[in-house]
């Protein structure tokens, strides 16, 4: 038995039933994405072998890699997405969840070391966004969407080398990429990040907890309150937290944030998504630059 299903990246993922039960198969059929993919397999089988508390990563049971495609075949988990989880969450399951995000990013933290990500990757990757974002053809004649561009190029381009954590990190470390089950929060389509720091995890987080972006991709009716009231208060445990703890979370939060949005920007085609981005973009600029002076 076979269930194709439409993934994000434009993978194909289906749920296949054999002698040894459920498994997910993610695959491609276009041979520029082979290689990212085959990477993003490599990442979740070295994190599949690292002891998280609560948090789980699916077993990868094979690879298969040809020019023109690939598929990784993986453990299937019965599990809620992340609305149906928080429509039923009580308080403790919501505080065992912070807990759970913390306990993995401090994992992630003491793995990796601290090393000086030189000036020009966060400003190079800004210069390809820009073209990117001028070849988009739902934005190269949308003045706001390129006047918010130019001003984020400025930000940018001052905040110059950056001491962090580099090493490890999920890379898309979004609600829509965990799988709840019970208290176990399974991990799912890891990524390569521009910069393999933990940060960005904090970064990915914080783009569902403080912005809800995900909630922007459901499409079911769901209760929109209680949804923000749990966000909120997910986000601001976080941020306290690396806040107290973290000189470099304080010092490159939110430029890495704004280019996290940028960088969603770049690609996007939908009306109601290029609103939402260019809303979050602008509110971001004005936030850095009312604490820069």
């Amino acid at each position: 038995m076979k269930l194709d299903i439409q993934g994000h990246s434009g993978c194909e993922i289906a749920i296949v039933h054999d002698d040894n039960g459920l498994q997910i198969h993610k695959s491609t059929y276009d041979p520029a994405y082979v290689s990212r993919l085959i990477n993003q397999a490599n990442k979740q089988i070295k994190a599949s072998e690292i002891a998280y508390q609560n948090i789980r990563v699916p077993k990868v049971f094979e690879v298969v890699q040809n020019k023109a495609d690939a598929t990784i075949k993986m453990e299937y988990i019965y599990s809620k997405n992340f609305v149906e989880y928080f429509e039923n969450a009580g308080f403790e399951q919501i505080k065992y969840l912070i807990g759970a995000i913390k306990y993995f990013i401090d994992l992630e933290i003491n793995a990796s070391e601290m090393q000086t990500v030189p000036a020009n990757i966060l400003t190079d990757k800004m210069a390809d966004v820009a073209r990117k974002v001028q070849k988009n053809a739902h934005l190269k004649d949308d003045i706001e969407a390129l006047e918010l561009v130019n001003s984020s190029q400025e930000i940018m381009n001052g905040v110059g080398d950056m001491v962090m954590p580099v090493g490890r990190c999920h890379g898309d470390l979004t609600f829509s990429n965990i799988l709840f089950n019970g208290n176990n929060y399974y991990l799912i389509d890891f990524l390569d990040s521009f910069i393999e720091s933990p940060l960005l995890d904090i970064v990915k987080i914080r783009q569902d907890t403080a912005y809800m972006w995900s909630t922007l991709m459901y499409h079911k009716p769901f209760d929109k309150v209680r949804l923000s009231i749990i966000s909120a208060r997910i986000d601001s445990a976080i941020d306290e937290y690396f806040t107290d703890k973290y000189k470099w979370y304080r010092q490159y939060y939110m430029p890495l944030q704004l280019m996290n949005f940028l960088r969603v920007l770049q690609y996007a085609h939908e009306e109601k998504v290029i609103s939402y981005l260019k809303n979050v973009i602008s509110g971001q600029l004005s936030f850095i630059k009312n604490t820069n002076h």
